[in-house]
């Protein structure tokens, strides 16, 4: 009997169009859901869906109707027996789920948008009429004696098998030889990162070239800030200091003239370490001053795990926050992957905010997590609206947890490493608690020639799609490689902290084949050097130097630029600058247990974030972050 049933459902939902096509079927790039001409408004409002009615399930029924040539979405309306008509739900599919048990009117309107953003709808399809069914089936409860059920269960296959309950299972906190009720807690949390060992010290003397690859992702900092506020553990993979680092702005020196990057260092002694110096790299990404036109797809995770506000609902405010800053030059495209992948929105223009709002209202999260499918989509829709010199970019919005298809991290990189020589950058924006796959989202971005974020409330869309909206979206040079030189007369070893899956072969520096970090228009990359000097001379000889290698986008060409620190630039006084890069490094060796944290202590790095002179809302925000991590532990300290 159940094998029966579910045949029958899956020919029911079949008939609606809602299960998965077969996996890797080509996309139909000439029969795309796009918005209309103007000069086709006219002749989409004459049309009509046909209505008719088909067997359902379960006590149901399904509305099905012929699909109409230019449709973006359909309406649905009920008229109760004792109402007026009005609209139940929105969908893209041409099948739609009804109660059997009550009697009302339906009918059908297909719906469109011009490029001149006008919202169209069809004529009212048919109107059928569900007259109310007597109930088909009784559940457990509604049967008239036990022979009945009994009856009906034979045919059934056991959903429960029973469990003997444990005995004298004992328990840590109670009495010696006292039996106690076992304590099951399920662990509901499935967030994954990965792991990478920290770079430890090196001897200038033999070991004196540092190399590493650009990195502008903000996620660690902001999915760390999520934990905190939740009052969680911290895992200690979740922290990268070098995304903490970048999260922040700092007051460095811009490129003039035709310069991508400005290098600023700073030298001081470092507060964790007493016999060390500490030497700050800020590297400045040059702004634009106009932007070329973008051709986005949003590629949205619309599975069965994106069903929370934190996920799904704050996907669709982020993409229509972005939607308002774009102009009629870009494009905008929406595809969405579940069981399957769907373009629903291809080549809107990006000035089209009603159309993004409306095929927006009708996703909603169901089913598995087909992420490859969606993949390859996006990327071949983002081929077809290709803008030459403009910025072509997949923006995946996902709690990352892919689980059909193609789904570890060693797969996912190498399909997005073969789908980057497109020239589609591929950004990752990583929503939600408890499921978080921040192993594969990081993975994508960073071999996707995009960077990682991570969204955690609208004041963070408002940041990343909004206020940084350029460093966000538009790459001003690419394979950006970081190398330092240690003097070993000046240096006897140093660190580079953080930045712990992003370090290079120094022959990796100059061979331009390399893939390394794209740097967005604005941006700047942070990074911090622990060093102990050499004892013997007080010389002002050069300590170290910075060299910076980049592609430029337009030419394809590889620049580098280089600064040289000298002994003679140290100073005892921290700037501002130095000062948040040391607050925020602290509380990242902290909230890691860093093997290489020295002295390091949240009251310490409290006390340098308070210090700032005018600090930002970020910068004040950080301070907050670290004392409730202070207070929480302290909390804690008096239970233990």
């Amino acid at each position: 009997m159940k094998k029966r049933v579910l045949a029958f459902v899956a020919a029911a939902l079949l008939a609606v169009g809602t299960l998965p096509a077969v996996p890797g079927a080509a996309l139909d790039l000439e029969k795309l859901p796009t918005p209309i001409e103007e000069s086709g408004a006219k002749s989409f409002k004459k049309k009509a869906p046909e209505l008719s009615v088909k067997e359902g399930y379960y006590g149901y029924k399904t509305l099905s109707w012929t699909a109409v040539d230019g449709a973006l979405y359909y309406k649905v309306y009920q008229k109760p027996e004792d109402g007026a008509y009005k609209c139940i739900g929105m969908t893209f599919n041409i099948g739609y789920d009804i109660s059997a048990y009550t009697t009302a009117e339906y009918k059908v309107r297909a719906v469109t948008f011009t490029y001149e953003d006008e919202k169209l709808t069809t004529k009212a399809s048919n109107v059928v009429k569900v007259k109310a069914e007597e109930r088909q089936y009784k559940n457990y409860y509604d049967y008239d004696d036990d022979a009945e059920y009994e009856e009906y269960a034979a045919d059934e296959e056991p959903e429960y098998v029973a469990v003997p309950e444990p005995e004298n299972i004992p328990n840590p906190g109670a009495a010696d030889g006292a039996a106690a009720e076992p304590e099951y807690y399920p662990d509901y949390n499935t967030e994954e990162y990965s792991h990478a060992e920290e770079s430890g010290c090196r001897q200038a003397a033999t070991d004196p070239l540092s190399t590493f690859s650009a990195d502008v992702d903000t996620a660690s900092y902001a999915n760390l800030r999520r934990l905190i506020n939740d009052g969680q553990d911290i895992p200690t993979d979740a922290v990268r200091i070098e995304e903490m680092l970048n999260y922040f702005d700092y007051d460095y020196k811009k490129p003039s003239g035709n310069s991508r990057f400005t290098i600023n260092t700073e030298l001081t002694d470092c507060p964790w370490n007493s016999g060390s110096q500490l030497v700050s790299i800020g590297i400045q990404g040059a702004d634009l001053e106009s932007t070329p036109a973008s051709n986005l797809v949003f590629l949205v995770d619309t599975s069965g795990s994106m069903d929370s506000s934190d996920k799904l609902e704050l996907a669709v405010k982020s993409i229509r926050i972005l939607a308002k800053n774009m102009t009629e030059k870009d494009r905008i495209s929406i595809v969405t992957y579940s069981g399957e992948e769907r373009v629903v929105l291809a080549g809107a223009r990006g000035s089209q905010i009603k159309t993004v709002t409306g095929v927006t209202s009708v996703l909603y999260a169901d089913g598995c997590t087909y992420g490859e499918g969606g993949i390859n989509a996006a990327y071949a829709i983002a081929e077809k609206y290709y803008i030459d010199g403009g910025n072509n970019r997949i923006i995946m919005m996902t709690d990352g947890d892919l689980n059909v298809g193609i789904s570890s991290v060693e797969e996912l990189q190498k399909l997005i490493e073969k789908k980057r020589e497109s020239g589609v950058y591929f950004s990752v924006m990583g929503f939600g608690t408890g499921n978080i796959k921040d192993n594969k989202m990081e993975t994508l971005a960073d071999n996707g020639n995009g960077s990682y974020h991570y969204i955690d409330s609208v004041t963070e869309v408002q940041k990343v799609f909004a206020d940084e909206r350029n460093s966000t979206l538009f790459t001003i040079a690419k394979d950006v490689k970081i190398q330092v030189e240690f003097n070993p007369k000046c240096v006897k070893s140093y660190r580079l902290i953080g930045y712990d899956n992003r370090r290079l072969g120094n022959e990796d520096f100059t061979d331009d084949s390399k893939d390394a970090g794209e740097v967005g228009a604005g941006s700047s990359v942070t990074a911090l050097y622990e060093i102990v000097p050499a004892s013997g001379t007080d010389k002002p000889e050069d300590m170290l130097t910075v060299k910076v290698r980049y592609k430029n986008p337009d030419d394809g060409k590889s620049y580098q630029v280089r600064k040289v620190v000298n002994r003679s630039d140290y100073s005892p006084k921290m700037s501002d600058n130095m000062k948040l890069a040391c607050a925020v490094t602290e509380f990242g060796l902290v909230l890691k247990n860093s093997d290489y944290k020295g002295s390091a202590s949240l009251s310490e790095a409290l006390e340098l974030a308070q210090g700032l002179k005018e600090p930002d809302v970020y910068e004040k925000e950080l301070a907050e972050l670290i004392e409730k991590r202070l207070n929480l532990l302290e909390l804690l300290s008096l239970f233990a």
